[in-house]
C-alpha cells in the first residue's frame, strides 16, 4: 500500500496490487481508477468555483447509492487540496491556479 496523501480527515492511498486509489474523508470510503479520480477532482474544481465569501459548507453528491454528503468548507477545502497534490504527483499533471 502507497500512502499518496495523509492529512486529518483525509487519507488517499493506493494498493500495491492493483491501479485503484482509495479516498477516505467523513466516514466514507472510496475506490477509484485513475481516470475516476481525475473526474472527481474536475467535480470538486467546479464546486470549488460556486464557493462564495458566504458559503459555510459544500454538498458533494456522490454516485455510490445516490449519497449526499453535507462538509464543512474547511474539510472540503482540504479534501481539494489533497486529491490536487495527489493528481500532480501521481499523475504528473500541473495544477493551474485560477485567481
Amino acid at each position: 500500500m502507497i500512502q499518496l496523501y495523509e492529512e486529518t480527515p483525509i487519507s488517499i492511498f493506493m494498493s500495491d496490487q492493483s491501479s485503484r486509489i482509495t479516498l477516505e474523508f467523513c466516514n466514507i470510503t472510496m475506490k477509484m481508477k485513475p481516470c475516476q479520480f481525475i473526474r472527481f477532482n474536475n467535480y470538486l474544481d467546479v464546486l470549488e468555483k460556486k464557493i462564495q465569501t458566504n458559503t459555510n459548507f459544500v454538498i458533494l453528491r456522490l454516485v455510490l447509492d445516490d449519497l449526499t454528503v453535507k462538509i464543512s468548507l474547511n474539510d472540503f477545502l482540504q479534501l481539494n487540496h489533497g486529491v490536487q497534490t495527489v493528481i500532480s504527483k501521481t499523475f504528473k499533471r500541473e495544477i493551474v491556479l485560477n485567481n
